[in-house]
């Protein structure tokens, strides 16, 4: 095809693991029809229809239920978009979350900047798809939030691993076992997830720097409010809702924490080297009182990535020695995040520790608190839809 994919639908495309592009045939060309563009494989399993685009210059617009075309100056700059080898251009990652800004909410863009910025994205195979990557998949990696920070560096493409869960089914079930009284005996296997790790698309500093560069155009005030939210590199999507729930503004919904720190990362002393087996480890969320010289560490304990014994033990060694190192480590579920009464505990627990003043939220924070709840805590797979 001839356009260039932006916005929601490039989007959709920068989300998708390479081994699962990998998977698709090229789509046909556009002058194949547009009916037969939206019927390709990998429009119908990951692009989705509308096809947003970018206008190609002199022609009109087109709004339809197969696509929708914008114009975009930026276009012209051949270093915005790139060649896929699946035959048609796509706007590179930044330029894909700036066209973005005009089709989403605000709080979708922050979410949407998040992804691209960390080490996560969120994608769902087609049934299809995921019998395809179970046949070529030799063994499965359990991944913990640590891997994140270990991918091969020195590698321009360096692999997505995916995130897996345990689940219990029959013995039948997965072992294919047909005798009668086998069939009430549970097993435990992994399943693989909706999220993948990969290293960050987009760098934190080049964000914020397009952000200022295009603040004076058509849309750019808006992405530059969005990108001044994201602090820093998220490890998944519980991760960004801890972080804008208590980092936020309160006015805006969040616990109005400053000094707050994505996944940093913390020398260790030797007694602690001595106990976690490392020498480095990383925050999951960091709020630091500069003043008193002490910080807080919220560790977010999310099923999937937490999910087996090896993981949590190695967990419990690194918070073990956070704590003998004098930092106070809080442990954070999503239904705790999802609680305003435990989320105030949080806070109120985290500013005793500090020695930073607490206030109590009035009716109309306590309302935009809860607006900001249910934006952060969705279905991420719904960002960009």
């Amino acid at each position: 095809m001839d356009e260039i994919i932006c916005a929601n639908t490039a989007f959709r495309y920068w989300r998708c693991p390479p081994q699962v592009r990998d998977l698709y045939p090229r789509l046909p060309n556009s002058d194949d029809g547009w009916r037969a563009l939206s019927r390709s494989p990998f429009v119908t399993d990951v692009l989705k229809t509308p096809i947003t685009a970018v206008a190609s210059p002199g022609c009109c617009n087109h709004h339809s239920g197969l696509r929708s075309t914008i114009r975009w100056e930026g276009a012209s700059d051949a270093s915005t978009t790139i060649d896929t080898h699946l035959g048609f251009s796509v706007t590179n990652p930044l330029n894909t979350l700036f066209t973005m800004t005009r089709f989403v909410s605000p709080i979708d863009l922050v979410l949407a900047m998040y992804e691209l910025c960390g080490c996560f994205s969120v994608f769902e195979p087609t049934p299809a798809a995921e019998m395809q990557l179970k046949m070529a998949a030799k063994e499965i990696h359990q991944s913990s939030t640590q891997d994140l920070f270990e991918l091969d560096e020195g590698e321009d493409q360096a692999p997505w691993k995916r995130v897996y869960a345990h689940v219990t089914v029959k013995a039948s079930e997965n072992e294919g076992q047909t005798d009668r009284h086998e069939d009430s005996r549970k097993v435990t296997k992994l399943k693989g997830t909706s999220l993948w790790m990969r290293k960050p698309l987009i760098e934190l500093s080049d964000l914020h720097q397009f952000a200022d560069k295009v603040k004076s155009q058509m849309w750019g005030k808006q992405f530059y409010d969005a990108a001044q939210q994201v602090i820093g590199i998220a490890a998944s999507p519980l991760e960004v809702a801890g972080i804008l729930l208590l980092n936020r503004p309160r006015r805006l919904g969040g616990a109005g924490f400053t000094n707050v720190y994505a996944n940093d990362l913390t020398p260790l002393s030797i007694s602690a080297q001595s106990i976690a087996g490392q020498k480095v480890c990383y925050g999951d969320i960091v709020i630091v009182n500069p003043i008193l010289m002490k910080g807080a560490i919220i560790e977010i304990q999310g099923e999937v990535i937490h999910g087996s014994g090896a993981i949590l033990d190695h967990d419990a060694e690194r918070m073990t020695a956070l704590q003998s190192m004098g930092f106070d480590v809080f442990l954070v579920t999503h239904d705790m995040l999802n609680d305003s009464k435990q989320l105030d505990t949080i806070a109120r627990s985290v500013c005793d520790r500090l020695g930073i003043r607490y206030k109590a939220k009035t009716e109309a924070m306590k309302s935009a608190e809860t607006r900001l709840r249910a934006n952060v805590l969705c279905n991420w797979l719904e960002i960009g839809n």
